[in-house]
């Protein structure tokens, strides 16, 4: 079985979007870091919370053992503008050898520079509406929902690489 690693960006997106029970027919085993957990504890995300309560999404504790080695990583990656929470989900992505779905810039550049595949929103959609599992009219309505969120609830998509997706599926 292939194992994702999600960053909170991720699961906030497909949650804004109405979309998180469609991630796991795709056949990935999801993993998170308690870090990210308790990000999304913070910002009342329930229904991804609701995920790794049912055991859909397993919520990786860094032990004290490892704390060093995480520690170690986020010394490298922080100069770059990744947190901590980054840290630990590219930590789990590496021990696992597994494919890490973050939006975050910075994180996307420290995963690539140590050879781990990385995705994010856009991948997923893609990943859906290939899969049949979404079609490409709706995946193109759900991207113009999410840029359309302002407030508390904007998420920072790359807007040019949105519209050429939303132009794409609405052929």
């Amino acid at each position: 079985m292939k194992i994702a690693v999600k960053d909170a960006n991720v699961f906030i997106d497909m949650e804004s979007m109405g979309i998180l029970d469609l991630w796991f027919q795709l056949g990935y085993e999801t993993l998170t870091s308690d870090f990210v957990v308790t990000e999304l504890e913070k910002g009342d995300h329930q229904q991804a919370l609701s995920h790794v309560r049912a055991g859909q999404v397993g919520a990786i504790s860094i032990s004290g053992e490892q704390l060093p080695e995480l520690y170690a990583l986020f010394a490298e990656i922080e100069p770059a503008g990744a947190s901590l929470e980054d840290a630990s989900v590219l930590h789990i992505a590496l021990a696992h050898d597994a494919l890490l779905l973050t939006g975050d810039k910075a994180l996307r550049t420290q995963s690539e520079v140590r050879m781990v595949e990385c995705h994010g929103t856009f991948w997923i959609l893609e990943q859906l509406v290939d899969e049949g599992l979404l079609l490409p009219q709706i995946a193109a309505d759900k991207l113009v929902y999410l840029l359309g969120l302002t407030g508390r609830r904007k998420r920072f998509l790359p807007r040019a690489l949105a519209e050429s997706y939303i132009q794409k599926w609405r052929k």
